[in-house]
């Protein structure tokens, strides 16, 4: 592979992996979700007022967020309207 075909490769990788964290739909059977521990719900935790300093990890590995000790531990249940979506909170 040329180093310009992996930049484009990781590139692309990435901004997919960025586009599905942002998405906060929780796909069964997602393989992003299967291989990475930041998944959307991970991330979602960044976005929520009181989350705002923690889980930055993006877009692969959350190694970096237990090290420096932004790392926030999340629940995920069962929305109380319809039940297909998912509610996360901190733990």
């Amino acid at each position: 592979m040329s180093p310009r075909t992996s930049i484009f490769f990781s590139f692309s990788f990435a901004t997919i992996k960025t586009v599905d964290d942002h998405c906060r739909l929780w796909i069964p059977g997602n393989p992003l979700h299967v291989v990475f521990q930041n998944n959307t719900a991970y991330h979602d935790i960044h976005h929520q007022l009181h989350g705002a300093k923690y889980n930055f990890s993006q877009p692969f590995f959350v190694v970096w967020d237990r090290i420096l000790g932004t790392y926030m531990p999340y629940a995920t249940d069962r929305s109380r309207n319809d039940g297909s979506r998912r509610e996360v909170r901190p733990r």
